[in-house]
Formats: C-alpha cells, sequence, structure tokens
C-alpha cells in the first residue's frame, strides 16, 4: 500500500508572493533606499532595460560573461522564451535576481559589458559613488536614441507575472550576488580616484580597511603568495573556472601537488571603493568564520592571499555542488536514494554543529544546493560562508537591517520582518530536503505552484502519493519509498511558517538519521 506524504495534511500554507513597497513606477522618485534589489526596478523601467540588452543578444553576452549562465542555459532560456512570447532579456534579469543580486551589481556588470546606456536607465536606482563607472560618448548617446526603438516590441511582453519579480528580494549589494552622474572634468576626476590603479599604494589590498583584522589570523592561517596562487591556476585560466559569483571567481589549482579550490575576488572588474568594502567584508567573514569552525561536514580552509585580488584557498570537492548533482542535464550519474539520504544527514551534521559548538549560534545564512558540496564518495561539506552571522545567546530572533540569502529558501519572518535566527537555516535546509526528495528546483516559473513548498502544500492537501512525487529520474523501490518519504516529511515540518514550529538542527539531524 502506498503512503500519502503525511498522514495529517493541513493543507495550509502562507503565500509567500506579496508585492513589496516601492513597486511604483511613477513619475517622483522615492528614496533611494527603496530600490535595493532587481525586484525593486519599476515594471516599465526593467522593459525598456530589457529592450536594450536585446538588441544585437547583448543580454546573451551578460549572462555567459558576467553572470555565470552556461550557453545551454541561455540558449534554453531564449527558447522558452519564444514559445511564450516573452522577453528572454527580461526573464535573465529575473533569473539572476533569483540569486540575490541587486540592482548595484547589476550596475557593476553592464559597465564590465561597456552598456552605458542601459546603466543610464537604472543609475538613479544606484549610490551616486557607483556613476563614475558611466564612460560616456557621443555614440553611446546615439545608440541609446536607436535602441529605444525595440521599446514598443518588449513592451509587448506584458504576461510576464508580477509575482516573478515580487518573490525574488535578495540581500544587499553581497553576492550569491548587487540622480545624474555629473560631467566634465569633475566626473573624469572622480573616475580616475575610483579605478583600481595598482601603482597607487593607497589602492593595495594590504591598505583595505580589513587587513589588520586578516593580519590577525596570520598565525592560525597559513597564508600563500599570489604568485603561488597564479601558478597553481596557470595564470587564472579559463579552463580551471569551477563557477562564478557575482564579483568573484572559483577556480581549481594545483598547489604543492593537491588540488585546491581558490576563489578570487575579482578587483579589476570592479571599480567601486563599496563594492570592495563589500566583498573584502564577505572575504573576511568567510575566514573568520572558517578558521573558528572545522568539521568533518564543513569545507575547510587551507589557507589566504591579501596581495592585489584577495583569495580564499579551500579543499577541492572533486563531486561538485549538490545543485549539479541534482539538476545538471546530463549528469555522470544520478545521486542513489541511499546518497540522497546521507547527503541530506551530513549536511544536518555540519548544521547543527555549527548552531551549537559556541556561545552562540552560528547562523549560516545562504543554505542552498550550490552551497552544499560533495567530495569523491558524495560526502556532504558545506561551503560559502560570505553571509554568515553570530547570533543571540539562546538563540533568540534578531532583527537585522537587510535581508540576505537566496529568496526561494528564505522564510517569511525573516523576508518580511528581517528576524534572524537558527530557524532561517532550518527552514532554508527543509526546502533543500524538498529539492533532493523530488527532484525538482525550488523555484519553477513553469509550474503552477511556482515554489516548491507551495506544491508540496498541495500534494498534502491532495493526498499525493510519495511515488508521484519522488524523483522520476530513479527507480522507486521500498527503500526509496521510504528515503523519499522521510526527506519530504522532514522537509514539511522544517518549512513551518511559524519559526517556533520548526524543529532545531540537532532534532533535524536525529529524525533524518533515524530513516
Amino acid at each position: 500500500m502506498l503512503c500519502p506524504i503525511m498522514s495529517k495534511p493541513n493543507g495550509q500554507h502562507t503565500e509567500m508572493e506579496g508585492k513589496p513597497s516601492g513597486m511604483s513606477a511613477a513619475t517622483t522618485v522615492p528614496p533611494l533606499s527603496n530600490f535595493v534589489y532587481i525586484y525593486d526596478i519599476p515594471r516599465m523601467e526593467k522593459k525598456r532595460l530589457a529592450a536594450l540588452l536585446e538588441v544585437n543578444n547583448k543580454w546573451y553576452e551578460l549572462g555567459e560573461k558576467q553572470m555565470g549562465y552556461s550557453t545551454v542555459e541561455l540558449d534554453s532560456t531564449q527558447r522558452c522564451c519564444q514559445r511564450n512570447n516573452r522577453s528572454p532579456a527580461e526573464q535573465l534579469l529575473d533569473k539572476w535576481g533569483n540569486y540575490n543580486h541587486t540592482i548595484t551589481e547589476l550596475f557593476v556588470v553592464l559597465s564590465r559589458e561597456k552598456l552605458y546606456n542601459c546603466m543610464e536607465l537604472i543609475k538613479r536606482y544606484v549610490d551616486p559613488r557607483y556613476h563614475v563607472l558611466i564612460k560616456e560618448s557621443a555614440s553611446d548617446g546615439r545608440n541609446a536614441v536607436a535602441n529605444m526603438a525595440t521599446f514598443s516590441g518588449a513592451n509587448n511582453n506584458a504576461n510576464v507575472p508580477n509575482g516573478h519579480r515580487a518573490v525574488h528580494r535578495l540581500k544587499d549589494g553581497a553576492a550569491d550576488q548587487k540622480v545624474n552622474g555629473g560631467g566634465g572634468d569633475d566626473a573624469a576626476a572622480a573616475a580616475a580616484a575610483a579605478t583600481n590603479d595598482k601603482s597607487n599604494p593607497t589602492n593595495s589590498k594590504e591598505n583595505s580597511p580589513f587587513a589588520n583584522e586578516l593580519a590577525d589570523l596570520t598565525s592560525l592561517i597559513p597564508k600563500i603568495s599570489y604568485e603561488e596562487l597564479t601558478a597553481a591556476t596557470d595564470n587564472w585560466s579559463e579552463r580551471n573556472i569551477l563557477g562564478k559569483g557575482g564579483f568573484g571567481t572559483v577556480y581549481r589549482g594545483n598547489f604543492k601537488h593537491t588540488f585546491m579550490a581558490i576563489k578570487k575576488i575579482d578587483y579589476n572588474k570592479v571599480k567601486s571603493s563599496e563594492a570592495e568594502r563589500i566583498q573584502l567584508q564577505q572575504s573576511f567573514n568567510e575566514l573568520r568564520f572558517l578558521n573558528s569552525c572545522r568539521h568533518d561536514n564543513i569545507v575547510p580552509l587551507f589557507g589566504y592571499c591579501i596581495e592585489k585580488e584577495p583569495c580564499l584557498v579551500y579543499q577541492f570537492m572533486p563531486g561538485g555542488s549538490l545543485d549539479k548533482s541534482l539538476f545538471a542535464r546530463r549528469p555522470a550519474s544520478p545521486l542513489t536514494w541511499r546518497e540522497r539520504m546521507n547527503i541530506a544527514i551530513g549536511t544536518a551534521r555540519g548544521l547543527q554543529y555549527l548552531h551549537t559548538f559556541g556561545d552562540k549560534p552560528f547562523i549560516h545564512g545562504d543554505i542552498k544546493p550550490g552551497n552544499i558540496l560533495l567530495n569523491e564518495y558524495k560526502q556532504p561539506r558545506i561551503g560559502d560562508f560570505g553571509l554568515t552571522r553570530q547570533g543571540a545567546v539562546q538563540d533568540s530572533a534578531t532583527v537585522v537591517s537587510r535581508v540576505y540569502g537566496t529568496r526561494p529558501y528564505i522564510p517569511k519572518e525573516f523576508y518580511d520582518r528581517r528576524e534572524l535566527s537558527t530557524k532561517v537555516d532550518t527552514y532554508s535546509f527543509g526546502v533543500v530536503l524538498y529539492e533532493i526528495g523530488t527532484g525538482l528546483r525550488a523555484w519553477d516559473e513553469r509550474r503552477t505552484e511556482k515554489h516548491l513548498k507551495d506544491y508540496i502544500a498541495r500534494a498534502v492537501q491532495e493526498q499525493m502519493h510519495v511515488t508521484q512525487l519522488a524523483d522520476q529520474s530513479l527507480p522507486i523501490d521500498a527503500e526509496a519509498l521510504m528515503c523519499c518519504f522521510k526527506l519530504l516529511q522532514v522537509g514539511r515540518v522544517c518549512t513551518a511558517d511559524d519559526p517556533k514550529q520548526r524543529p532545531d538542527m540537532v532534532g533535524v539531524m536525529w529524525q533524518l538519521s533515524a530513516a
């Protein structure tokens, strides 16, 4: 007899897609603080931006070169949008926004591709300090006028749902991934001052605001020279790129006859002291937390470098990310049900350690399949601690100044009220359990219930059987039935709307281990 997903489903769930404030496209511009994330860009202005990006397929180049998408993913987006008469550029903006990228980050990547007319369109939503990235020229002005002629075509894509924009609220200028700018000699001088001139000692990373804090750890963590890392990565060869984030790139390197993963902050592409400050703060965060927290299910830090471009050196995880194992179009071999359960248990073990090993819990803040890495034996290790924060004593909720993380994995209390506790990680982990069990992504525009949590809630309400929910790429036998049932059952508890109803990660670990 087949078992339903829960014995006592209540079918209740809270809609997570409210329209946030600051979405009006009125002519009166609200305060700059109202426009932080990509979803904040007013609908019509986003369409104008998409129209500019579609000229000569600039959106495709932007996605491939700066946003880290493969040609396969971009081609799929293009085909899908052609079938549905939608804008691929607008779809790209929404998709990238789903990974925590802000308007400021978009402004920076547009500058790398010299899309200055696009930057002009959104610069009023960006801190004026970034405006020096715009290199104005007469030809840009002419191109902007010519390109705007395509806007009428983009405007026909009125069927893009508002919820897709609203659900993607992300972290402040730090990722996965974030008024008139003046002209003449003043602008040129400001641009020169903002440029990362390596010949200027005041721009040296050794003079960064966190250099002293990093220096305090030199006796605890090996410091590796930039020249050694350059040699280890074959001069930062593109062949060795493992992945790209908002401002940084992760390379595979061979250091001392040992493969390493080397995260480099690309300062040659970020010509802004504010962007540098944010990225250096994240690097320091990761360095500090990884140094203090060592566990079998947490990626170990092997060394660091603060010369030229700051780098963090980790153990190389040959199994790649859980995201790639679950969602790659042609994975080498699908994860078995036993491997999936072991990955869930190992990740829970790492999280409970993070939450309990000190007097105050460490809250990861961005648990998702892309940050769960696998070794050659499919054992999981949690990575990317750039957003980790220390919580309050006894894990009481703390109100923070900004929301960060990846939107589909963020619970309502953090998204709406900025209440941070370890239960934020519990919720994120619950969504990951749903993904492991079903093989479906947390957010999918093609589903009726776009958020996987809502899809599972409907399945519970309709008493759907586990065999209908389990990843269809694997055979369903008795073991598969029990593994999937346990993954979804625990995921259901972890994603309770009320954080008080969610278990702590110690309890989650024991529930999974009992399977």
